[in-house]
């Protein structure tokens, strides 16, 4: 039979011990693109005296991360992709005619940070995302294909305030919806383009605000601590929002020499499942039967633990490269889920 793609181009850390960056149960383009406030200060907070020196306010941060789920996880059993296949299912059916196989996410994120004072910090944010999903289903002419989204995401303002110890700083942000919330695709639900589900549009839709304290331990050993949660605030035309997220997270960083280190981290996250629900990505008449599981928006969200490795190398006039690697070590989804296997970001700064 012949494979029928479908692709679309348009403008999408409680507590634990080590961690650097966002891990998140499936996540949608807009969650996945998100920048933590600890990565923010990793590259606005230079070591080197050469840095410290520089007289300029100014930092420019470029991040490009990307993230591959495969696989199911209902809690933490395994289930093939024969036991999600399926006829329709409604209320809490486990079996859907549509299964998305393999997800691919992708951001280029570029930041300019502000140094107002000696306590106070503001950046800006705007992600590019791009997301391919792999489908097998059970409609002919569809038995597989696939779903391309890419644009531009929801921008981020955000401040870091340093408490009285230099060890805290305290940050505040509103993530506005500039990603897009109507990205269309030709899915086996009709002919033609219909909405295409949660995980592939490129926005919230809402207005949300993230919020993160950090600790960093100024000596030996050095490790450094944050608290963090993502909250969602109404909802829009489409009759539901984003589950809120919250995060604990640690990381024990060693020099290997003046200017390279190397850390280790783990996060443990926690985030909700999807309130309210877009009742166009559902079929029958009316539309009851969820026609795959990316489109019921109770198989969101879960727990997880992460573990990450890194390298942060400061370099001369500036620069800072930041290298890192993560994968899941514990997954508790609410599912069927599609299971996260890796993800990896590399950024680079420039001190002005």
């Amino acid at each position: 039979m012949k494979i029928k793609p479908a692709v679309i181009t348009a403008n999408s850390s409680l507590i634990c011990f080590f961690a650097a960056s966002y891990c998140l149960a499936q996540s949608t383009p807009s969650e996945f693109a998100q920048m933590s406030f600890q990565e923010l200060l990793n590259q606005s907070i230079y070591d080197t005296e050469e840095q410290q020196n520089q007289t300029s306010p100014w930092t420019l941060n470029y991040q490009y991360k990307t993230a591959k789920f495969e696989g199911y996880l209902d809690g933490t059993k395994s289930l093939s992709f024969d036991d999600v296949l399926g006829p329709p299912s409604s209320g809490s059916g486990k079996t859907f005619p549509v299964v998305p196989t393999t997800i691919t996410q992708t951001a280029h994120i570029f930041t300019a940070g502000y140094q107002l004072n000696e306590q106070w910090q503001g950046y800006i944010s705007v992600p590019y995302i791009q997301q391919k999903t792999d489908h097998i289903a059970l409609k002919p002419g569809y038995e597989t294909f696939n779903i391309e989204t890419d644009g531009f995401g929801d921008a981020v303002i955000s401040a870091s305030y340093t408490l009285n110890s230099e060890s805290w700083v305290l940050s505040l942000g509103v993530s506005l919806p500039t990603g897009s919330i109507d990205e269309q695709g030709d899915t086996p639900r009709d002919t033609g383009n219909q909405q295409v589900p949660y995980t592939m549009q490129l926005g919230s839709g809402t207005y949300d605000f993230p919020v993160e304290l950090s600790y960093q331990n100024s000596s030996e050993p050095n490790l450094s601590f944050n608290a963090s949660a993502t909250i969602r605030t109404g909802t829009y035309d489409r009759d539901y929002r984003l589950g809120n997220n919250y995060s604990l997270s640690g990381r024990y960083k060693v020099d290997l020499s003046s200017r390279l280190q190397s850390y280790a981290g783990l996060t443990l996250q926690y985030s909700d499942s999807i309130h309210g629900q877009d009742d166009s990505l559902l079929l029958g008449d009316p539309p009851t039967l969820y026609p795959a599981s990316i489109t019921n928006p109770d198989l969101y969200g879960g727990k997880k633990i992460n573990a990450a490795f890194g390298l942060l190398w400061n370099m001369t006039k500036g620069y800072q490269l930041n290298i890192e690697l993560g994968r899941p070590i514990y997954q508790n989804l609410n599912g069927p889920q599609p299971k996260e296997e890796w993800r990896s970001s590399f950024y680079i700064s420039k001190l002005l």
